[in-house]
């Protein structure tokens, strides 16, 4: 609790203007801590008070003919000016920063206490600037406390965001693989059954299985943002390619829910610029995705545009709609995880679209703002900051691989999961691959010494070695598959995993949950793209 002048304060008896200056003096002679002397200067129910200090006393006696002059008169004549005279109850830092910005006498001859109009006792400037001192480093203490349960406060929650970042990575790993034999065989049966109720069935059972895995994706980002961990990678973008393919993705969804869709670049904008593609991208289509959601009629139109700023360049991202809009109320918490507007329906998602997006929008050091589109329905806003990107070199659209055509072989598959292997095989089979598949590393590296394969795919995670394993004996073994391709499949979708793949040197890598037509997509770019294959880290 902060000092009180009372509790600083010294019962001096006050002397009275009889009292001379000898007689004073002897006072401060019987008591060497006696700094002052209160006068009463007035009797009567409105008494005043003046101080006189042993400095002011001792200067006057000690001084050409101080004891002649001075010793026998009265002591008021060494009374200071304005004395400062304060309640009790006033706090005593309080009453000294006042002292100090008035040049009070307060902090050099001391301070006259009063308790309702009644004299109470003096403080003298030692006490009160001993009581600051302790209040302050009392202070200082409390702060470098509250400071460390802050900073373990602080800890504790980083530990927390990453705790909670690997569990729901754990989780996520765990989970995508079984997704691959829910969406994958959904998506086999569908290409095989004919039109009807059973191929209705099996789209219903893969859409669903595409719902969940976007919960989990949105749920795995957000988690990063929340932990400090997502990673921001700037690369050259090509603003118009940026848009022809977000209109070359969505145009069919559009298009069967009878809406238009409109994506330009607009006139003036910088055709080239610096940021991550791939957050960029994530932003844009959570927020086309709302507005298709919740746009029955009309259009949506997206306008990418670029402005100087103090700081560079900015871009800007435009959403509007003209749908259903939103309520004020809507507004308020649109942004926050797990929330979704009044209007939407049961199957309008998990509410964390638009959190990420902010968070993302944020990361990069931007914002989103969301106002009414006059016309009907609301407009998203995005505004980031970027750079300027040089001219396009022609290395940039040099091919890595000889390109072409390539005939179709045979695959080691190495997979420890049975329901995702059965997808892959099939879908494999399907398209003209002949597979052979193993379940665990230590076959896959029998079987690699003994047959030269197309093309390899193992799981990184599998018993007796794993899928880095794999890939030194196809590297470093007995040279029949030194030049094949590897390819890494995972259901650690994070970006750490994606980079130690990379690192490791593999040709690829394929996530899972594994759908058949990606699936052939992307082994079929891979096996186009190859040259000699990359050689890992260190090798």
């Amino acid at each position: 609790m902060p000092a009180r002048l009372k509790d600083l304060a010294l019962p001096v008896i006050p002397v009275t203007p009889a009292t001379t200056a000898a007689a004073a003096f002897s006072l401060f002679l019987s008591d060497p801590a006696l700094f002052a002397v209160p006068v009463r200067l007035s009797e009567g129910g409105a008494a005043s008070y003046g101080l006189v200090t042993r400095l002011r006393l001792t200067e006057a006696l000690a001084g050409p003919n101080g004891r002649d002059v001075y010793a026998a008169r009265s002591v008021t004549h060494l009374v200071g000016p304005q004395p400062v005279i304060a309640s009790g109850e006033a706090p005593a830092a309080l009453v000294a920063k006042t002292a100090a910005e008035q040049s009070s006498s307060a902090l050099t001859d001391g301070i006259i206490v009063m308790d309702k109009g009644n004299y109470l006792g003096i403080v003298s400037p030692t006490a009160l600037l001993k009581a600051i001192a302790e209040e302050n480093a009392a202070r200082a203490r409390s702060q470098q406390t509250a400071q460390k349960k802050l900073d373990d406060l602080k800890r504790q929650l980083t530990r927390l965001s990453e705790s909670r970042a690997r569990t729901l990575a754990f989780i996520g790993h765990e989970i995508r693989t079984p997704l691959t034999g829910i969406m994958g065989v959904a998506d086999l049966l569908e290409t095989q059954l004919p039109p009807g109720e059973p191929k209705r069935l099996a789209r219903t059972i893969s859409q669903s299985g595409q719902h969940l895995e976007r919960l989990l994706s949105d749920l795995l980002d957000l988690s990063r943002i929340d932990a400090g961990k997502l990673a921001i990678t700037n690369q050259p973008i090509e603003l118009r390619q940026f848009a022809v393919e977000t209109r070359d993705l969505w145009l069919p969804q559009f298009d069967e829910k009878r809406v238009n869709l409109r994506i330009g670049v607009a006139t003036g904008a910088e055709a080239r610029i610096e940021s991550d593609a791939g957050r960029l991208r994530q932003i844009l289509f959570n927020l086309v995705s709302n507005a298709m959601k919740f746009t029955d009629r009309g259009q949506v139109t997206v306008t990418l545009a670029t402005a100087p700023s103090p700081d560079g360049l900015m871009l800007t991202m435009r959403v509007a709609d003209t749908g259903r809009g939103i309520t004020d109320a809507d507004k308020a918490r649109l942004f926050d995880a797990f929330e979704q507007s009044e209007s939407a329906d049961a199957f309008s998602g998990s509410g964390l679209g638009l959190a990420i997006a902010r968070s993302l929008a944020r990361r990069l050091g931007g914002q989103i703002i969301l106002s009414d589109n006059p016309g009907g329905g609301c407009v998203f806003t995005v505004a980031l900051p970027v750079i300027k990107a040089g001219p396009r070199l022609a290395v940039e659209n040099k091919p890595e691989g000889s390109g072409g055509r390539f005939d179709l072989g045979e695959v080691l598959l190495a997979e420890d999961h049975e329901a995702s292997a059965f997808v892959i095989r099939e879908a494999l089979i399907a398209a003209g691959w002949r597979v052979e598949t193993v379940a665990d590393a230590a076959a896959a590296i029998t079987r690699i010494g003994q047959r030269r394969y197309q093309v390899i795919l193992t799981d990184v995670h599998m018993p007796h070695g794993g899928g880095e394993a794999v890939l030194r004996a196809a590297r470093f073994g007995s040279g029949l598959n030194a030049l094949t391709p590897v390819v890494a499949v995972t259901a650690d979708a994070s970006p750490e995993r994606r980079t130690a793949c990379d690192r490791a040197g593999f040709s690829g890598l394929i996530e899972k949950p594994i759908r058949p037509r990606p699936l052939i997509a992307t082994l079929a770019d891979i096996l186009i793209s190859s040259g000699q294959p990359r050689r890992a880290a260190g090798a």
